[in-house]
């Protein structure tokens, strides 16, 4: 029996950089490296408005969980 854990917002995130890096989304995304590097080690959370520019940037459509 296989056990499927779903992926945290930060973790579906980096999934989704495919090889691009989190300099390049935050320059995309116009979150400051510093904020977007404590949201992607999930120490903060992201906005309604920073995951819709990600969702841009990333051609994604992340939700806020």
């Amino acid at each position: 029996m296989e056990i499927k854990t779903e992926l945290r917002l930060h973790e579906r995130i980096k999934e989704a950089l495919d090889g691009r890096t989190q300099r390049w989304l935050s320059l995309n995304a116009k979150i400051p490296e510093s904020e977007l590097s404590r949201k992607m080690q999930g120490k903060l959370l992201f906005t309604d408005a920073e995951i819709s520019r990600i969702n841009e940037a990333l051609k994604t459509d992340f939700i806020n969980d």
